[in-house]
């Protein structure tokens, strides 16, 4: 009996760890693009640096918070950023000639947690002196 007992134990007790890797809760880190040219749309690549149990277990779920354009999500891994240059320079926020553009947040899941991050668009032109 006292065998039984220490199989069934170790069982259990190793069981959970081969389960843990797909229930690891996601990362999301803060992304940050520079941009030097007034450009229309940018795509932020925001899973290059979040991490989760495995590569492709990441998905982006939601924008949310969006100031300065419109953000969508393309393909579950990218957040595409339309930048609204026409009140970039009235909102509050704003650092006029150069500065934050546009910002926003992103929340990614692995299906299983969910964890939230912020994208944030810089303008920062060449000077030519």
């Amino acid at each position: 009996m006292n065998t039984l007992s220490v199989v069934l134990i170790m069982l259990v007790s190793v069981l959970p760890l081969a389960t843990r890797v797909h229930y690891h809760h996601p990362i999301a880190h803060d992304d940050e693009q520079s941009l030097v040219v007034q450009v229309r749309t940018v795509d932020i690549p925001v899973l290059t640096n979040d991490i989760g149990p495995g590569p492709e277990s990441l998905r982006v779920v939601a924008v949310s918070g969006v100031k300065g354009g419109k953000a969508e999500i393309i393909d579950g891994r990218t957040v595409r950023v339309t930048i609204d240059w026409a009140s970039y320079a009235v909102w509050s926020g704003a650092g006029g000639p150069m500065g934050r553009v546009a910002h926003g947040d992103y929340i990614i899941s692995n299906g299983y947690a969910q964890s939230r991050g912020t994208w944030t668009v810089w303008y920062l032109p060449d000077m030519k002196v």
